[in-house]
């Protein structure tokens, strides 16, 4: 309905303002209580948290407006995101409660 369909869209507004913000500021150097297997974990995951923050709301939209005929790619992308999300939390959450190494504050 029109609250999905508002959802989807400032999903994508905040990923447009997230990546300027990105592209503007830069990143910071690895935090060193990070592996290297966490830091390419990390880097993949925020990839792919990228495109899937401009790819499922793009795909509903096609949806609303083109066509209903691929549905299944939209939930299927929604499951990605959620694993990829979940990948990166946990990770955050294994510095934060196992490690209390202070990656969290760093991040915010």
């Amino acid at each position: 309905g029109k609250v999905h369909v508002a959802l989807g869209v400032t999903i994508l507004v905040l990923a447009v303002v997230r990546l300027w913000w990105r592209r503007r500021q830069g990143l910071p150097p690895w935090a060193p209580a990070l592996s290297a297997r966490e830091r390419v974990l990390a880097h993949w995951t925020e990839r792919a948290l990228y495109v899937l923050l401009f790819a499922v709301p793009l795909r509903g939209l096609w949806l609303v407006l083109v066509s209903d005929d691929a549905v299944g790619v939209h939930v299927a992308s929604h499951v990605v995101l959620f694993v990829a999300l979940a990948s990166h939390v946990g990770l955050v959450l294994k510095h934060q409660v196992v490690q209390r190494d202070g990656l969290l504050r760093r991040m915010l």
